[in-house]
């Protein structure tokens, strides 16, 4: 028998609410979700790129190796996978599960604390709309997940009604949570106080509790078994060495993050990371958001039902900023989103407040009535029409000016392009080499790439910290033109402990050689093209060149490539500083020695011929070329 509509909204109201909310969410965080491979390196995406390949190839993440969330978002990923999602969506799709359920714990929090549906649900909506919380729901990262723990650990310890073995619930859930992430420990003293009643009420069993407790934390532990298996199975991207006992203890401790932790040394430094924290949490909640959630919590410490909570929540907050400021110099988002926490439900509490008991005029009672679902459930409770119409309009004041600052900045980092160009830049990679590319958002680019797309498949990819000599002498060493910004020519010197060569081997990639190539030379003091071609492909003409030093050159020469229509008019250009994309100066070139340059231009219907050669500035400022040649451009047509 169907129910009265009145009676099923009444019996399902929470529930209603509660899709209500998550369906405005959804509808504001679905554009945004990232769905290519990551190209941004804003600290939000710093490891965005690794955690795509991870998930789609049960890999392993860097310390300290989080692997119950690799192990389960990589399921899930598998599982969208088999329904058709690409590999670049799913994980992305993955965090926005966990976003979900932790929205859905949030939501059950926030109700248990006030039993006030559409109020709960609002907060919900104001909470989701935080920059911080938003991204992790659209890009693939942990801390969606590790977000479910610390409000499934807030839940179990201000629920009200008893809980059967509560404690050690939360040491189970606990152990899991830090062991997952160790930011978690901070809600510790906030839980030892939540629980503290029902943890004094026997003293005499204190030391018994305590020892259960650390053995059912201990259990977190073993998803850490996947790291040594994962590697030892010959997994295709393991980070470090995990399967060694000391590479394990480095991903386990995370030894390799210790830069970021410490008491900061200075005013200076301690005043920098009160500012760099701050801005993170106004950007976040607001100023005014900030402020009113902390009146809000401080107003439920005078209220004997909200009590307890607001101080654990008070608590919670509390430890998180205060080890984040004094002992983090970065950013953690899994820091910041306690705090966040908090203030919503700071939030809960103050619109609580604003709302009295005491009834008010028949005219603001009925307008009440006729208003929406929040508006009738405050009316249900005293009414109270102006100061429920402010919250109303704050929040909605809060929504727009989340969604017109957040959304534009979420989508400049989820559709970045970078990954994508990095990738098909890689395309022309001859087989049998290796490719290096600095730790990074471009080199997880390459990795996806490979790993997941199924490109490269003869070509070794290594980061900067791995061992170059034997690829550089057997001259396979290959890197992109772009790696000399931050690795340039003394770095490779100094890495390889000798003197380096360098040509150009595909578009925009850089060989590394430990030997030139030397052949023998005319009768000439320049240097001059001993070969040349051009080639097409469906977008770009690509002006091949082996230059070869006559002689030890003495003066460094720029080069000069214009690609020509047929009346000789200059249609584009790709001149560069020196040779090699402006990175080997021909001062440090050997006399006889041959390096093979490519310039790519534009692929214009009217390109006839490309002129190049080398130049120098005279000290009047005047241009003088030095060698100048001129090739036709016959490009075939595609398709």
């Amino acid at each position: 028998m169907l129910l009265p509509m009145s009676t099923f909204y009444s019996r399902y109201q929470p529930i209603i609410a509660f899709l209500c909310a998550l369906v405005v969410l959804l509808i504001v965080y679905l554009p945004t979700l990232q769905t290519i491979p990551n190209g941004s390196d804003h600290y939000y995406m710093a490891d965005v790129g690794e955690t795509q390949v991870v998930l789609n190839v049960w890999g392993t993440l860097h310390a300290t190796g989080y692997p119950l969330y690799v192990m389960l978002s990589s399921a899930l990923v598998a599982v969208f996978k088999l329904f058709g999602v690409s590999p670049a969506v799913a994980p992305s799709l993955t965090s926005l599960v966990w976003s979900v359920i932790a929205f859905a714990l949030l939501y059950t929090l926030l109700l248990h604390l006030t039993n006030r549906i559409w109020l709960s649900a609002l907060m919900l909506v104001l909470f989701g709309m935080m920059r911080t919380v938003w991204i992790h729901s659209a890009i693939s990262e942990i801390y969606s997940f590790s977000l479910i723990f610390l409000l499934l650990l807030l839940l179990i310890a201000l629920w009200r009604t008893p809980i059967r073995h509560r404690i050690y619930w939360l040491a189970f859930i606990g152990g899991i949570g830090v062991f997952n992430h160790r930011a978690l420990i901070m809600v510790a003293p906030a839980l030892l106080y939540a629980a503290w009643g029902e943890l004094s009420a026997a003293p005499q069993r204190i030391p018994r509790i305590v020892i259960i407790c650390l053995l059912l934390g201990l259990l977190g532990f073993l998803p850490y078994l996947y790291l040594p298996l994962r590697a030892w199975s010959g997994a295709n991207w393991v980070y470090g060495d995990p399967g060694t006992w000391q590479g394990f203890l480095d991903q386990f401790l995370g030894r390799e993050a210790d830069r970021y932790v410490g008491l900061r040394d200075s005013w200076e430094a301690l005043l920098a990371n009160f500012n760099l924290v701050n801005n993170v949490l106004f950007t976040d909640a607001t100023l005014p958001g900030v402020f009113i959630g902390i009146v809000g919590l401080l107003y439920g410490v005078t209220v004997k039902a909200y009590r307890r909570a607001a101080i654990t929540l008070l608590l919670s907050a509390l430890f998180a900023y205060s080890f984040h400021v004094l002992f983090y110099s970065d950013i953690l988002s899994a820091l910041i989103l306690p705090i966040l926490v908090s203030i919503a439900c700071g939030w809960l509490f103050a619109a609580s407040w604003l709302l009295p008991t005491t009834r008010a005029l028949s005219a603001i009672q009925e307008f009440a009535r006729l208003a929406p679902p929040l508006l009738r459930e405050a009316s249900g409770r005293g009414g109270w029409g102006v100061r429920g119409a402010f919250i109303i309009l704050s929040a909605i004041t809060f929504i727009v000016y989340a969604i017109t600052q957040n959304q534009p900045f979420i989508l400049s980092l989820t559709t970045d392009p970078r990954g994508v160009e990095t990738i098909e830049q890689l395309r022309t990679t001859p087989a049998n080499t290796t490719l290096m590319i600095g730790w990074g958002t471009r080199y997880s680019a390459a990795g996806f790439g490979q790993e997941v797309m199924g490109l490269l498949p003869q070509v070794t990819l290594v980061d900067h910290n791995a061992d170059l000599a034997t690829a550089a002498q057997d001259g396979t060493l290959i890197t992109p033109d772009y790696s000399f910004y931050t690795f340039p020519l003394s770095w490779w010197e100094s890495r390889l402990g000798q003197r380096v060569y360098l040509d150009v081997i595909a578009p925009r990639l850089i060989r590394v050689r430990s030997a030139p190539t030397i052949s023998e030379t005319i009768e000439s003091d320049s240097v001059i093209a001993v070969e040349q071609s051009a080639e097409c492909d469906f977008r770009d003409i690509y002006l091949d060149v082996t230059w070869q030093a006559q002689s030890t050159p003495t003066r460094d020469l720029s080069v000069f490539v214009y690609l020509l229509d047929a009346d000789g008019n200059i249609i584009a250009q790709g001149d560069q500083s020196a040779p090699v994309y402006g990175w080997y100066p021909l001062t440090l070139w050997q006399a006889g020695e041959l390096v093979q340059d490519i310039y790519p231009l534009p692929r214009l219907e009217n390109a006839a011929q490309i002129r190049f050669g080398m130049y120098h500035q005279e000290t009047d400022g005047s241009f003088v070329n030095d060698v100048d040649y001129t090739i036709p451009v016959i490009c075939d047509d595609l398709g």
